[in-house]
């Protein structure tokens, strides 16, 4: 499917937002289809320890190559975005709501 897309479409697929296809699996998110979208936000929803292992790493390094930030639902929880004046603000919920058990011990 994303080669049908990249071929009818080509660069008109750009976005700034994308959620990553088929939560991240390693046959996903082609190079061809990630250059051609070239996401600001790759969003992949993955469930917690998941027995697939998604997302996949190479997976997430093709969306960081092209300058993406890639957030993960399993690691950083739901993402709310707000587009507003041409800007995208995004808010992951776990570090907004960090919790006193997932702070980082301090350095002694």
């Amino acid at each position: 499917t994303e080669e049908r897309l990249v071929a009818r479409y080509g660069e008109e697929l750009a976005a700034d937002v994308l959620v990553v296809p088929h939560h991240g699996s390693r046959f996903s998110s082609t190079e061809e289809f990630v250059a051609a979208v070239r996401p600001r936000l790759a969003v992949v929803s993955a469930g917690y320890r998941n027995r697939f292992g998604h997302p996949a790493a190479e997976v997430a390094r093709r969306y960081q190559g092209e300058g993406a930030v890639f957030l993960r639902t399993d690691r950083d929880g739901a993402v709310s975005m707000r587009f507003a004046a041409g800007r995208l603000e995004l808010q992951p919920w776990r570090s907004s709501r960090v919790r006193y058990w997932n702070e980082p011990a301090p350095v002694r």
